[in-house]
């Protein structure tokens, strides 16, 4: 009898621990008896895949199908400073059945994924030659993959330098400029020696006159801190920095190349600024050597290269502008201002990856506005003296004659029953008779003028100029017209 109640109590158990492991595995959705029967409750999502109101196999079907178009539409960069790498999609696969035994019902789940180590190794190693990853540090990117995948959201981004620090440690000299000086002037030193050890932040934005601000180097003069700046701006242009604001002068300063000025006006208002987009920090290095400026930009390596470079200065030459003064003796030309050629100057940057040109930028291009000539003439003209035989051949000749004869019938003078007059005048005198005879006759006149005129001078100190008609004209010494 006992060994039958043994038996008995003994079945029971056995049966009792089935059961509670059946219902213990369908308390986390598992592939029990039951699993087609449970259902998950409303508000069960796994990821951004809804799957309430399904059992573990409908579920399952569900996500497997999700996971599917998924990995068919990822997008994991993996980025490092410049450059900017997909993941493949066979480094990254989704398992279901471990993110339905994870799943709780009526809550948001989390998605589980793999990521292949080996898959992983090999895109760095390709794509970022120029930097060392060790296997520690494989792992950690891999890890830190698969906790972003978590939320099935695309895209996904992993920046590289955040999560391994010893890649800080590989920081080199990425880009530089100079600025030939014989002797460093105060302002220029102060400007310098605050912006040598300038870190320049992840995704911050730098003001270089907001920098300078309150600070000592704040008293130089607007050139001073344009020739830095525009060092500045040479040095960022062979980086990925984004160029927020730059300006140029009406003249480019001395010294500052062509194409490469940021010009400081604090009247005007104009700054220069720029933005780090990468996630690693700058440093700005400055250096006198007693004849040159240096400036120089230290951090990680850049994957692109970036050579910036003048593609064209096109030369304009001034206008003349003539003014007129009472003040310049006739004939004088005197020169304000020599005036100074304008020019165009258009930059342009090569990007290129391993040393193949990948893109070709428009960088900008700098106009400055010839300077004119300015010259100050007389008001009077050149007084010339005519040679006489011009004089001759310019004079009038003028010779006049006039006649007259007049009669009447009348007798214009009569004496006793009888009279006659005559008149003759010439042009240097007037003659005039009378006689009287028997004979009854008219008076008659006769009247005959002549003139003659010759004007000429031939005396070598007589001036003359010409009027506003072309006539030739008499003036006197200060050159007024003789009436």
């Amino acid at each position: 009898m006992k060994p039958m109640q043994y038996k008995i109590s003994l079945s029971l158990g056995v049966l009792l621990l089935v059961i509670s492991a059946i219902f213990a595995q369908q308390a986390y959705a598992g592939d029990g008896f039951l699993s087609n029967f449970k259902k998950f409750s409303k508000h069960t999502y796994a990821g951004p895949f809804d799957i309430s109101k399904h059992n573990r196999k409908d579920a399952k079907e569900k996500l497997v199908n999700n996971f599917l178009e998924l990995e068919q539409n990822l997008s994991v960069q993996l980025i490092v400073q410049d450059l900017q790498v997909d993941v493949p999609a066979d480094v990254v696969s989704f398992d279901p059945d471990a993110t339905l035994n994870e799943a709780k019902s009526g809550v948001d789940n989390s998605l589980i994924a793999n990521v292949s180590r080996e898959g992983l190794r090999t895109v760095m190693k390709k794509n970022f030659n120029s930097l060392s990853f060790s296997e520690e540090d494989v792992e950690k990117i891999a890890a830190q993959l698969e906790v972003q995948l978590r939320s099935g959201i695309m895209p996904q981004q992993v920046y590289i330098a955040s999560f391994i620090p010893e890649v800080y440690e590989q920081k080199q000299v990425i880009a530089s400029a100079t600025y030939e000086v014989d002797e460093l002037a105060k302002g220029l030193r102060l400007v310098m020696e605050d912006l040598n050890g300038l870190e320049i932040q992840p995704n911050s934005t730098f003001s270089f006159r907001e920098y300078l601000s309150g600070k000592e180097s704040a008293s130089a003069t607007d050139l001073q801190m344009t020739i830095m700046a525009s060092l500045l701006y040479k040095a960022a242009l062979q980086t990925n920095w984004v160029i927020d604001e730059r300006n140029i002068s009406s003249e480019l300063p001395v010294g500052v190349e062509p194409g490469f000025e940021a010009a400081i006006n604090r009247k005007l208002d104009l700054d220069f600024l720029f933005t780090n987009p990468n996630q690693t920090v700058f440093t700005i290095r400055t250096d006198w050597t007693g004849s040159q400026l240096a400036l120089s930009v230290e951090g990680l390596p850049f994957v692109h290269r970036y050579d910036t470079e003048v593609e064209k200065i096109t030369k304009y030459d001034p206008k003349t502008v003539i003014r007129y003064s009472a003040f310049v003796n006739a004939g004088a030309v005197e020169v304000v201002d020599t005036g100074k050629k304008g020019m165009e100057v258009a930059v342009k940057r090569n990007i290129l990856l391993n040393g193949s040109l990948e893109e070709i930028e428009d960088v900008s291009i700098d106009f400055y506005a010839p300077k004119p000539i300015i010259e100050r003439h007389s008001l009077k003209k050149v007084v010339e003296k005519v040679p006489t035989s011009d004089v001759d051949s310019n004079s009038s000749h003028t010779d006049g004659n006039s006649s007259g004869n007049g009669s009447t019938d009348k007798p214009s003078n009569s004496s006793n029953g009888n009279g006659s007059s005559t008149s003759n005048g010439g042009g240097s005198g007037t003659t005039g008779s009378s006689s009287s005879n028997g004979t009854n006759s008219g008076g008659s006149g006769n009247g005959n003028s002549s003139s003659n005129s010759n004007g000429s001078n031939g005396k070598d100190d007589v001036k003359y100029d010409y009027d506003k008609g072309g006539n030739l004209i008499k003036v006197d010494k200060n050159g007024n017209p003789i009436d």
